[in-house]
């Protein structure tokens, strides 16, 4: 839960306990404060469990992936169903990280079991990942270089095709694998380590922003507040 939520909830405990003393005996209003401390533990968790899809993270010694938006569409028919998930890779080593993304290894699921599938991945004109070279068994490119503290973003897209009364479910598990290379000179490159990077059950971003962001939770918390000034008679 991020701070200004954080500050929202203690000014409205502050707000209960400072109310005037005529409007409730003694007993009622620690009565009242003590409800009110309860709704707002349980919005609070619930804004927790928001944060966790909003700061959706994988973490390793050398690199942080983040998912910044998850946003699911379908073609002019409404027939194929798309996924793109757009990811930000830090480096949160202190070498700089030579970076791929590992052909194929790409995997989208939703909480209905459907899965989407990635094409054209090794296309970098047409394929459906950008941002960052693609490697396969043959061949592997060294242009994507990460500095120590540095970021790079990609996004992958991947489809289906829905059969009637089809639809992709409400949260999502994705999976896929970068690749660390080292440049040897001379056109010679050795493969490092993978990076498996996973988020599980995410949610879909809502219109142009992110769904991840948990936003929901401090309208849940103003209502909140709203029902204590109603019962106070504002």
């Amino acid at each position: 839960m991020n701070s200004k939520t954080a500050r929202r909830g203690l000014l409205f405990l502050a707000l209960a306990a400072t109310l005037p003393a005529h409007a409730q005996t003694a007993a009622q209003l620690k009565q009242e404060n003590e409800r009110l401390r309860q709704e707002l533990q349980a919005l609070q968790s619930k804004c927790a469990a928001t944060d966790q899809h909003a700061g959706a993270r994988w973490k390793h010694d050398a690199l942080e992936a983040r998912l910044d938006a998850l946003r699911v569409g379908f073609d002019s028919r409404h027939s194929r169903a798309t996924v793109t998930a757009t990811i930000t890779l830090r480096n949160t080593g202190t070498t700089p990280l030579v970076l791929n993304y590992q052909f194929g290894s790409w995997m989208a699921t939703d909480s209905h079991g459907y899965r989407y599938e990635t094409h054209l991945e090794l296309d970098s004109r047409y394929g459906t990942v950008k941002g960052i070279p693609v490697a396969s068994s043959s061949r592997a490119d060294t242009s994507a270089v990460i500095m120590p503290g540095g970021t790079r973003t990609v996004t992958i897209a991947a489809r289906r095709t829905m059969a009637r009364g089809q639809t992709p479910g409400d949260a999502f598990d994705l999976n896929a694998t970068f690749v660390q290379f080292e440049d040897l000179g001379q056109g010679r490159i050795r493969k490092v380590r993978d990076f498996p990077v996973a988020f599980t059950n995410v949610g879909a971003s809502s219109g142009g922003s992110s769904a991840l962001s948990g936003g929901k939770a401090p309208a849940l918390l103003d209502r909140a507040a709203d029902k204590l000034l109603d019962r106070f008679g504002r």
